[in-house]
C-alpha cells in the first residue's frame, strides 16, 4: 500500500504529449535507462511523459502496430486482407519507463491507465484516424508484465524472435517477447473484423498493396512475348533481363500499378524467389538469393526500351492471352497526356465493345494529335469497322483515310467553334427531311 506521499504522488500525477523541444531530453532518459534505449519507432507515433508537481516520473512511446502476429490476429479474428487494410487501428506500446528515481506502487497501472483514456482521442488528432486495439512485448527475462495486467491487459502467447525495422520487413533478434494486447474500446474487434467498416472507421482504412499473383508458369509465358526485344545495354554481366524486367511492368500495369519506377519496384520488392528466378534474374554470389530491381533500374528500363518494338511484344503477348481479335466493330480514338511526362501524348486506340487496347501512337514534338492518329488508323484493322473520334479529329483528310483507304465508317462530333463544318451540317441536314445520311458518306453529329 503507498504512504500518504506516494498517495499524494498518485493522485496529482498527469499524463501528457511531450513537445517538440522536450524529445531531445525524452529521448536521453531512454537512452539511459531503457533496456532497448530510444530506437527508431515505425509509422505512425506518439510520445507522453507523466508527471507531478513539475517532476517527470515516467515516459510511453507509441508507435504502429506490428504487420504480422498470429496469436494477436486470432485474437482479433480478422482476415490477411482486413488486416493489411486495418493495421493502423492498431497501435503499440514501443516504450514503458518509470524512471530510475521513481519508486512509487501502483504508479506504472495508473499511468497507464491515463495515457490509454486519451491515446485515441490523441491519435486522432495527429493522424485524422482513432485507433481501437493496443499492443507491447514483454521481455520475460526482464519483467512480469505486472503493470500491463493490473492494466486490464491480457497476455496472448510468445513471438517469434523477430524485430520490425520497416513496413513488412523484419530482422533476427532470438529474444522472444510475450505479446499483450487491450482493447481499446468495447467493440474493437467486431469493428476490426467487420465486413465494411462504418464511418469515420472505413475512411482511414488503407487500400491494399497490389501484390503479383501471376505464378511461375505464367510469368514463363509472358515473358516469351518480351525475349525478341533487343537489349539496349552493353555488356552482358546484367542481374536483370530486358524480357523479365518488361514482364513485371507488363503484370504490375495489368495490376493496376501505374505511378511510375517507384511503384513498379515496391511491386518487385514481394515477388518470391521463384517469381524472380522465372523472369531470368541471376542470384547475389554473396548472399546466394537473388535480389528484386530497385527503382533506378526500371527507371533505365523505361528511358531506353523502343517504343514500337514494345508495342508489337504487347500486341502479340494480348492476342496469345485474350485470343485473336478478328475484328471489331467499333473502334475508338483517344488522345491523352500522359501523367509527369513532361507534355509528352500519345493517341490510342480501343475496342468499343472489349475496351480492348489495339495499339498507340506517340505524337510527335511541335505536333498535335491528329497525323498521330492517322498513322494509328493505318495500322488498325478498320475494315468494316465504326471509327469513333472527338472534335479535334473531325478533319476532311482522317474522314477519307478512314472510309477511302481503311474501309471503314466514322462518327465525328462537331463542336460550335467549328462554324465551317456545322453550317455544312444544317444545310446538309435541312435538306434531307429525314436526317439520314448516305450510305458510306459517314456520320457526323453536333454538340
Amino acid at each position: 500500500m503507498p504512504d500518504m506521499q506516494e498517495q499524494h504522488l498518485l493522485n496529482g500525477v498527469k499524463v501528457r504529449l511531450i513537445s517538440d523541444a522536450e524529445r531531445l531530453c525524452y529521448d536521453q532518459y531512454l537512452d539511459k535507462q531503457h533496456y532497448l534505449k530510444s530506437g527508431t519507432l515505425v509509422g505512425e507515433q506518439l510520445r507522453y511523459v507523466a508527471e507531478s508537481d513539475g517532476r517527470w516520473l515516467a515516459l510511453l512511446s507509441w508507435s504502429a502496430g506490428s504487420y504480422h502476429l498470429a496469436d494477436r490476429d486470432a485474437w482479433i479474428g480478422w482476415s490477411m486482407d482486413q488486416r493489411s487494410r486495418r493495421l493502423p487501428f492498431v497501435v503499440n506500446n514501443s516504450r514503458f519507463l518509470i524512471l530510475d528515481d521513481v519508486a512509487c506502487p501502483n504508479l506504472a497501472s495508473r499511468v497507464m491507465k491515463l495515457c490509454l483514456a486519451r491515446l485515441s482521442a490523441d491519435w486522432s488528432l495527429a493522424y485524422g484516424h482513432e485507433v481501437l486495439v493496443a499492443e507491447s512485448f514483454v521481455d520475460p527475462q526482464l519483467f512480469r508484465g505486472t503493470a500491463y495486467i493490473a492494466s486490464g491487459w491480457e497476455q496472448l502467447g510468445q513471438t517469434q524472435g523477430y524485430s520490425r525495422v520497416r513496413r513488412e520487413y523484419y530482422t533476427e533478434h532470438n529474444s522472444p517477447k510475450h505479446l499483450y494486447v487491450r482493447a481499446l474500446r468495447r467493440n474493437a474487434c467486431a469493428l476490426l473484423c467487420a465486413d465494411q467498416m462504418p464511418e469515420p472507421w472505413s475512411s482511414a482504412e488503407l487500400q491494399p498493396k497490389v501484390r503479383c499473383r501471376t505464378n511461375v508458369p505464367e510469368l514463363k509465358t509472358v515473358r516469351g512475348h518480351f525475349e525478341s526485344i533487343a537489349d539496349f545495354r552493353t555488356g552482358t554481366n546484367w542481374s536483370y533481363t530486358i524480357s523479365g524486367l518488361l514482364t513485371l511492368v507488363f503484370c504490375a500495369t495489368l495490376s493496376g500499378v501505374s505511378l511510375g519506377q517507384r511503384d513498379l519496384a515496391e511491386y518487385a520488392q514481394d515477388l518470391s524467389q521463384g517469381q524472380l528466378r522465372s523472369l531470368g534474374f541471376r542470384r547475389n554470389r554473396k548472399s546466394g538469393r537473388i535480389p528484386y530491381p530497385k527503382e533506378t533500374t526500371f527507371f533505365r528500363l523505361l528511358n531506353n526500351i523502343d517504343p514500337s518494338r514494345l508495342q508489337q511484344a504487347l500486341l502479340t503477348c494480348l492476342e496469345s492471352l485474350l485470343g485473336h481479335e478478328e475484328g471489331t466493330a467499333t473502334i475508338i480514338i483517344d488522345g491523352k497526356a500522359l501523367r509527369s511526362s513532361q507534355g509528352v501524348q500519345i493517341v490510342s486506340a480501343f475496342s468499343g465493345e472489349t475496351g480492348r487496347w489495339l495499339g498507340s501512337e506517340m505524337v510527335e514534338d511541335k505536333s498535335n494529335e491528329i497525323p498521330a492518329a492517322r498513322l494509328l488508323l493505318e495500322r488498325c484493322n478498320v475494315d468494316g469497322a465504326m471509327v469513333l473520334t472527338d472534335a479535334l479529329h473531325t478533319q476532311t483528310l482522317t474522314a477519307r483515310e478512314i472510309v477511302q483507304d481503311c474501309g471503314g465508317d466514322y462518327l465525328m462530333t462537331v463542336k460550335a467553334n467549328q462554324k465551317g463544318i456545322l453550317e455544312n451540317l444544317q444545310n446538309i441536314h435541312s435538306a434531307h427531311k429525314t436526317g439520314a445520311f448516305p450510305p458510306s458518306d459517314g456520320h457526323v453529329t453536333t454538340s
